[in-house]
């Protein structure tokens, strides 16, 4: 996701002459002009090149001090999550307040770089063609998007909707594709009875779903919404559809509730009739072309690096998600391929 675009590292490298007490020197006034004139791009591009020229020996500290601090970050951050398991809200929201305290602010957007942390190389992908950008895309150190989605999910256990959203907001941020955190915005909306930003919060999560257990939660949460505006046959519809993603209580309840609603019972439409109804109100039945064009995209780029593992997966998620044949055998060519 990087550009072509010189950055102030590439500018500042340009002015470096090998001699060591000289490019320090250099460094060392470039980083007091970038402090003076607040910008940031500059004094993270002097960061990355006094690392380029440190000694071995303070490079290699550097990089095990940092390595240090995103374990012990990773380590704090389960603990905080074994507490809201737990039910112990306030306590993991003191320690994700410590936490914040530590690593907010530090891989902010600046001027010509944004940070990001995507699961995997498909979001990544999804990402690119959905919101291309001009800036250089860097991956932070550390996981912002689980870490602000764990702020969200325990400030909304903690009713404290406004709150919840701002962190999920955050995690958006570093991960503007992840449909986890698209239905946990959706999730607030509901909870503040904001039905229209439920219905938008999940038609961007369905969006962006590639996996199962995504598609199936846009589902249902797309069957919540048509249940709270009493359109029950839609209701019906969705909930059934989720079903054919994932098994799910959650789904069969709520079916139950639509019975106990309309008193008949709810019986999953046939698929033609599902998508008459799915058609007359906009509601997509398979996995949106950014979404498969981004994974078929990925895939021959990672077929023709020899990143076979890579382009089976993206093969496999359109063939499941898609039922594209094309797909398929390129998928099975593949196995015959690395079975030899």
């Amino acid at each position: 996701m990087t550009t072509n675009k010189r950055t102030k590292m590439d500018e500042l490298a340009d002015e470096l002459t090998g001699n060591v007490a000289q490019d320090r020197a250099f460094l060392d006034a470039e980083a007091l002009r970038a402090a003076e004139t607040g910008e940031i791009a500059s004094r993270r591009a002097v960061g990355r090149l006094r690392l380029t020229t440190a000694s071995k020996r303070t490079a290699r500290s550097w990089r095990r001090n940092f390595q240090a601090l995103s374990e012990r970050f990773d380590a704090l951050l389960e603990e905080a999550r074994q507490a809201a398991a737990g039910r112990r809200l306030d306590d993991a929201l003191e320690m994700l307040a410590t936490l914040e305290s530590r690593v907010a602010g530090l891989f902010d957007e600046d001027e010509e770089t944004r940070y990001f942390y995507f699961a995997n190389p498909l979001e990544e992908a999804i990402c690119d063609r959905v919101y291309p950008s001009e800036k250089t895309w860097r991956r932070a150190p550390i996981d912002y998007p689980l870490f602000y989605f764990t702020i969200g999910a325990v400030q909304l256990e903690a009713r404290r909707p406004r709150e919840a959203k701002a962190a999920l907001n955050k995690a958006l941020a570093f991960n503007p594709v992840d449909a986890e955190t698209l239905c946990k915005i959706a999730d607030v909306a509901r909870r503040e009875r904001d039905f229209v930003g439920y219905l938008n919060a999940t038609t961007q999560a369905l969006r962006f779903s590639y996996r199962r257990r995504d598609l199936a939660r846009c589902y249902r949460n797309l069957g919540s919404f048509y249940l709270d505006v009493q359109r029950y046959d839609v209701a019906t519809a969705a909930f059934h559809f989720s079903l054919t993603f994932e098994e799910s209580q959650d789904a069969r309840r709520e079916l139950k509730l639509v019975e106990s609603k309309t008193r008949r019972p709810a019986k999953a439409p046939p698929f033609e009739k599902l998508r008459k109804i799915f058609d007359a109100e906009g509601i997509p039945t398979r996995p949106s072309v950014e979404t498969v064009e981004a994974a078929r995209d990925l895939a021959i780029r990672a077929q023709n690096a020899g990143d076979f593992a890579l382009a089976s997966r993206c093969f496999d998620v359109i063939w499941r998600l898609a039922d594209d044949a094309e797909a398929k055998a390129a998928l099975d060519a593949l196995n015959a391929r690395t079975s030899e």
